[in-house]
């Protein structure tokens, strides 16, 4: 139904605008969030891998300057062995938190720990590598200790005597645990720190290290993907954030950052992706729900303003309805100040209007009809029809035949015409072959003391007009201006124009000129509509009147008098034949 579609197209308009709007909105955050929220995130937990890392670096760093300065100690740069041995057992006491143990080594690798145990290290990585560097220490990579098999690291470390030439080397054996008790105090999401050495050997931070140690090398082999940027990154020491997939299929993010003083060390973190962004998904989800219930409320608020827009417009439409139906006595009962308060006022008045126009429409038609049936029996009336009749009769007794047939033709034609079966409209033609007709009658009877002349451009003959407009006003000037006893022939002129958008007819006659007394008159009665009379002809009048009840009061007659002749105007509009 009408009403139903109106309510349901606001509806439809409303909730679209609000969907889309509220889908852009989405869109919109998902984007803010996909493009700074999370790269903020992940960009500050780079910061504090960074930062961890540096301090890790920075703990190694403090361990070197110890041992520097022990170097610099008279008990270590003479290397005398009675002093050193007491001197590093102190030490060892003094360092028992950060270190294991502290051992002197010779220039041939064979060390002594605080432990009184003696080692050839001349073998080891961290002892080949200072023997080749230019730098005063190096750092091994994680191993286990021979005395308890704990993971530790070594710091490796030159002495030199007073000379300041190479007597020998200290080294420091550091807990791991100590170094990545920096490293456990990150917390991100549920990543587990860990570390990498020089080899690529991962381990964690927690639980028991040396049994967790995989190396970064076999991780592809591990069914871990999207690994391989990874490594590269960590062995060549740069920090950064890739994404990897576990071998269950959850997508981790690793972040990790090179330690400084570390020989290609690097600490890295890895966690659930899912957690990353569980934060920001709890903020879609909850736009989303805050979206859908603020959506229900305005579609609630729309159905409820489409309701108290559509019921009073519904209400409407019934009385409409009953006006269809041909009864008008009905009328809009609403106190409403809004628009459609005033569209129930103009239906209201509209329906008065309907009332008086249905009057005076039915007065107009049957003053119309009362008009062209008077026009009708005037054609038919006996006196223009025996002086018509009398004087084919004298045409056949002068054996006339040719005129006499003519004559009777133009009759002929002359009354069907009139009649057209009804019809209140015809061509510009038939109307101009029945006034021909009509002057061709009395020209046979009046003979050389009446003339006429037609003119028209052929291109008008098939436009519409009213019926019988011109045998009228032909009529009244035969009656009113020629005078047969005069010896003047009266003539009658009559000529068709278009006029812009309408046509003009102009019957001018030639004989006795109108009073301009009495012009004056005929023109008031025909501006005021007045009722035939003295002044105005019945057939002036109903001619007028056809006219202005049919195309309304700017067509019509109007008369002038120019020269001593007489011009009646009919202003029809242009109507093509459809």
């Amino acid at each position: 139904m009408v009403h139903r579609s109106f309510r349901w197209r606001i509806l439809l308009y409303f909730g679209a605008a609000t969907t889309i709007i509220f889908a852009m909105g989405i869109l919109m955050i998902q984007f803010q969030i996909a493009n700074t929220n999370i790269p903020l995130t992940k960009n500050l937990n780079q910061q504090v891998i960074t930062a961890k890392a540096e301090e890790l670096g920075g703990w190694i760093d403090k361990r070197i300057s110890e041992l520097r300065i022990l170097t610099e100690t008279e008990e270590l740069s003479s290397m005398d062995k009675e002093n050193i041995r007491p001197f590093m057992f102190r030490m060892d006491r003094l360092h028992k938190k950060d270190y294991e143990s502290f051992a002197i080594v010779d220039l041939n690798g064979n060390a002594w720990v605080t432990n009184d145990t003696y080692i050839d290290i001349s073998q080891r990585p961290y002892f080949k590598e200072i023997q080749q560097s230019s730098k005063n220490y190096a750092i091994s990579d994680p191993i286990l200790s021979h005395s308890n098999q704990e993971p530790i690291i070594v710091i490796i470390h030159k002495i030199y005597g007073k000379e300041g030439n190479l007597v020998g080397y200290i080294n420091g054996a550091i807990y791991l645990e100590n170094f990545s008790r920096i490293a456990e105090e990150i917390e991100i999401y549920d990543g587990k720190a860990w570390l990498v050495d020089s080899k690529c050997n991962l381990f964690t931070t927690r639980g028991d290290p040396h049994e967790e140690w995989i190396n970064l090398l076999n991780l592809a082999s591990l069914d871990y993907k999207k690994v391989d940027n990874l490594k590269d990154d960590m062995i060549a020491g740069k920090k950064g954030i890739q994404v990897i997939t576990a071998p269950e299929g959850q997508e981790k993010i690793v972040i990790y950052a090179p330690i400084p003083y570390t020989n290609g060390w690097s600490l890295g973190i890895d966690f659930s992706k899912s957690l990353m962004t569980a934060d920001t998904d709890n903020l879609i989800y909850t736009v989303l729900f805050l979206g859908i219930a603020v959506m229900i409320m305005l579609v609630f608020v729309s159905w409820m303003l489409a309701k108290s827009i559509t019921e009073p417009i519904i209400h409407l439409q019934k009385k409409m309805a009953i006006v269809e139906k041909g009864n008008l006595n009905v009328s809009y009962n609403s106190t409403r100040k809004d628009e459609i308060g005033q569209l129930g006022r103009s239906f209201n008045r509209m329906i008065q209007e309907i009332k008086h126009l249905s009057v005076l429409f039915k007065k107009e038609q049957k003053e119309k009809r009362q008009a062209e049936l008077k026009i009708l029996h005037a054609q038919v009336q006996p006196h223009f029809l025996y002086n018509t009749l009398d004087t084919i009769r004298w045409s056949v007794l002068e054996n006339e035949t040719q005129q006499s047939v003519e004559l009777l033709e133009a009759l002929s034609t002359y009354y069907r015409i009139g009649l057209s079966r009804g019809e209140e409209f015809i061509t510009l033609e038939k109307e101009l072959d029945h006034i021909e007709c009509y002057l061709q009658l009395l020209k046979a009877r009046y003979e050389e003391k009446l003339e006429y002349s037609i003119s028209y451009d052929e291109n008008l003959l098939e436009c519409v007009v009213l019926k019988l407009i011109l045998q009228p006003i032909v009529e009244n000037a035969i009656i009113h201006g020629f005078n047969q006893k005069s010896q003047k022939v009266f003539c009658i002129h009559i000529q068709v124009e278009k006029r812009s958008e309408h046509l003009e007819i102009m019957i001018q006659d030639q004989g006795d000129a109108i009073d301009l007394n009495k012009l004056k008159e005929i023109q008031n009665c025909l501006g005021n509509r007045l009722k035939p009379g003295n002044e105005l002809g019945f057939g002036l009048y109903s001619t007028n009147r056809r006219i202005q009840l049919t195309y309304g009061k700017s067509y019509g007659l109007s008369f002038e008098r120019i020269k001593g002749s007489t011009i009646v105007k009919i202003k029809h509009p242009f109507i093509r034949k459809s």
